[in-house]
C-alpha cells in the first residue's frame, strides 16, 4: 500500500497477488479472492439501484462472511459506512443510528431482534427470506453477472462515520476518510510486514479496530477465519488445525485464552503475532502471555480520532521488561507530544496530555463543528489520554485525563493503583475510581476481581499495598467482584462502577 492508494485497492491487490486462494471463511462456507471480489461487486451494484453513491449506510453485525461482504461492497460502491456493533445493546445503536442520516442499514438475523427498526430500509445479510426484507444474497444473485467498476472516491472523502463516547456520554461521529484509512494499513504493514502466508483469526469486531486488519490482511493476499461468537474452543481450532498466524483481540480475551486448561505453545504452531489494545494489560499478564505464546505479544495504541496507531510496541520490544508498560513509539503516520494544559511540550518523564498528529487523524465530527474545534489545537488532536515520553521516545499511559483523581490536594491516576494491585498474588484484574468525599474531596476504591480459590481479603490487599503507595493513595474501601462491567469493546465503564457505589450508600442512608 502507498498514500496514494485507497481502502478499496486492498481487495483488487490480494486479488492479483492470490486469485485462487481462500480470502474468507466463517464455519458455514469458505471464500477465495476471486469469489469475494464477484460478490462484493454484485452486492455494490445492488446497493447503488438503492441509493446514490456517497449515502451512509449502516452494517451491524456479527463476524461472517457475510458481514464481510457488505463491509467491502459499502466501499466498493462509493459510499459511506457507519459500522455498528450489535453487542452495544439497543439502547446506544438507536442513539446512533439517529444520529447518522442512514441510507440504508444492513443486520443481520442475531441483530434484526436487537433493534427497533420501525419504518426503517434494511436488508439482511444472511437470510433469503428475512421477516426485515430484502436480503444482500438475493441481490448478488440478480447482479452476479453485471459488469461493474468500482466507485474511486476522493482520498479526503469521507469512508467511514465511527462513534465514539457512547457510554460515557453523548456519542460522537467520528469522520474517518479514505486517505486516514490508508495511512492506518500502512502503519500497520510497517509495523508487522504481513504476507500472503498469514490467515488472521479476526475475533475483534469488525465494526471496530478489527476492520483495519482486514483490509491489512486482504492487501497481502492473506486469509481471515471469522468467528462470530468468540470462544477459547474455536480460537484455539483456528490456531491448532488451521495455520492461523495472525490475531487481534482484547486483553479479555487472552486471559481467556491463558487460563484454558492444558493449553501449550504447541496449540500456536504459525503463530507470528498477537497484538491487544483497547485496555491495558498487567505486566504479571504479559509475563504470562510471553511464557504461552513465545516472543509474539504485541500492543498498539490508538483511539476512533486517531485509529489503531497512534503507537505500537513489537514483540521485540514486548521482551524488554523495563517496556512492558509502555505502549510503544509512534507509528509511520503518526506525531505524538507530551503536552501540558496550555499547549507546551513538556520534556522527556514529565507527565502530560498526549497529542497526535499526522496522517492517522480524523477530520472532525460529523455535525458538529463545537467538538470538532475543542479537540484540536494548533494542528494536534487533544485525545484526553495522559501519559509520557521517556528519552527512547516510547509513551506510557497513566489513565484518561477525565479519570484523574484529586484526593486530599494529590492527583492520583486510576492506572498507578491498579498496576500495583494486579501484582498481587491471586488478583486478576482491578478497575479503581474516585468517588465524591466530603472530607478528602474524592476518595479512592478499588474493584478486584480474584482467581478461584484465593484467600486474599479487604484487608490484605491494603496491607499489600500500603507500605508502596502511601495511605492517600491507597484505596479507602475494595471491592471483591466476580467480574468488572465492560463495553462491547471490551474496555471497563468505570461509570458504572461508581454508579454500584452510589447506589450502594444511597441504599444505606435510605434504611
Amino acid at each position: 500500500m502507498s498514500l496514494s492508494m485507497l481502502p478499496l485497492d486492498c481487495l483488487y491487490q490480494g486479488l492479483s497477488l492470490n486469485r485462487d486462494a481462500i480470502a474468507a471463511e466463517d464455519e458455514y462456507e469458505k471464500l477465495s479472492y476471486d469469489e469475494l471480489v464477484q460478490r462484493v461487486e454484485a452486492l455494490a451494484h445492488g446497493l447503488q439501484q438503492r441509493c446514490l453513491v456517497g449515502s451512509h449506510i449502516g452494517l451491524c453485525a456479527l463476524n461472517h462472511v457475510d458481514h464481510l461482504v457488505a463491509y467491502l461492497a459499502i466501499l466498493v460502491g462509493g459510499f459511506v459506512w457507519v459500522p455498528i456493533n450489535p453487542k452495544n445493546g439497543q439502547q446506544l445503536n438507536e442513539r446512533l443510528i439517529a444520529k447518522s442520516d442512514l441510507a440504508l442499514l444492513l443486520i443481520d438475523k442475531e441483530t434484526a431482534v436487537t433493534l427497533d427498526m420501525g419504518d426503517r430500509v434494511a436488508i439482511d445479510t444472511l437470510s433469503l427470506n428475512a421477516d426485515t426484507g430484502e436480503s444482500c444474497r438475493q441481490l448478488i444473485d440478480q447482479y452476479r453477472n453485471v459488469v461493474y467498476r468500482p466507485i474511486r472516491p476522493k482520498a479526503g472523502a469521507p469512508m467511514a462515520i465511527k462513534f465514539t463516547g457512547g457510554t460515557t456520554g453523548e456519542p460522537k461521529g467520528v469522520v474517518q476518510s479514505h486517505h486516514n484509512v490508508v495511512a492506518v494499513i500502512e502503519n500497520m504493514q510497517k509495523v508487522f510486514d504481513f504476507d500472503n502466508c498469514d490467515t488472521n483469526v479476526a475475533v475483534a469486531p469488525i465494526t471496530h479496530g478489527g476492520s483495519h486488519y482486514i483490509l491489512s490482511i486482504l492487501a497481502v493476499g492473506g486469509r481471515h477465519i471469522l468467528i462470530s461468537q468468540p470462544s477459547p474452543e474455536k480460537i484455539l481450532a483456528a490456531f491448532r488445525f488451521n495455520a492461523a498466524s495472525i490475531s487481534f483481540m482484547p486483553p479479555t480475551l487472552i486471559y481467556k485464552l491463558l487460563d484454558e486448561p492444558g493449553i501449550t505453545r504447541r496449540d500456536f504452531p504459525h503463530l507470528r503475532h498477537i497484538t491487544y489494545s483497547a485496555a491495558p494489560m498487567p505486566t504479571e499478564r504479559i509475563k504470562q502471555a510471553i511464557k504461552l505464546f513465545g516472543p509474539r505479544l504485541s500492543t498498539v495504541y490508538g483511539q476512533t480520532e486517531a485509529p489503531m496507531t497512534i503507537t505500537a510496541l513489537t514483540s521485540k520490544e514486548m521482551e524488554n521488561i523495563k517496556l512492558r508498560t509502555s505502549v510503544g513509539r509512534a507509528c509511520l503516520h503518526s506525531e505524538v507530544a507530551i503536552i501540558d494544559d496550555s499547549g507546551e511540550r513538556l520534556p522527556d518523564g514529565e507527565t502530560g496530555e498526549i497529542a497526535v498528529r499526522g496522517d492517522i487523524v480524523m477530520d472532525g465530527y460529523y455535525k458538529d463543528s463545537d467538538m470538532t474545534r475543542a479537540v484540536f489545537r494548533d494542528g494536534w488532536l487533544l485525545t484526553g489520554d495522559v501519559g509520557y515520553q521517556d528519552r527512547d521516545s516510547y509513551i506510557f499511559l497513566r489513565g484518561r485525563s477525565k479519570e484523574l483523581i484529586i484526593t486530599g490536594g494529590f492527583n492520583v491516576y486510576p492506572a498507578e493503583v491498579e498496576n500495583l494491585i494486579v501484582t498481587i498474588n491471586g488478583v486478576l484484574e482491578c478497575a479503581v475510581v474516585g468517588i465524591e468525599d466530603s472530607y478528602w474531596g474524592e476518595r479512592i476504591e478499588a474493584f478486584v476481581c480474584l482467581y478461584s480459590g484465593c484467600v486474599e481479603t479487604e484487608q490484605s490487599i491494603q496491607n499489600q499495598i500500603k507500605p508502596r503507595l502511601g495511605s492517600v493513595k491507597t484505596p479507602k474501601k475494595i471491592h471483591v467482584v466476580d467480574k468488572l462491567p465492560r463495553n462491547a469493546v471490551g474496555k471497563v465503564v468505570r461509570r458504572d462502577l461508581v454508579a454500584m457505589i452510589e447506589g450502594d450508600v444511597a441504599g444505606a442512608e435510605g434504611q
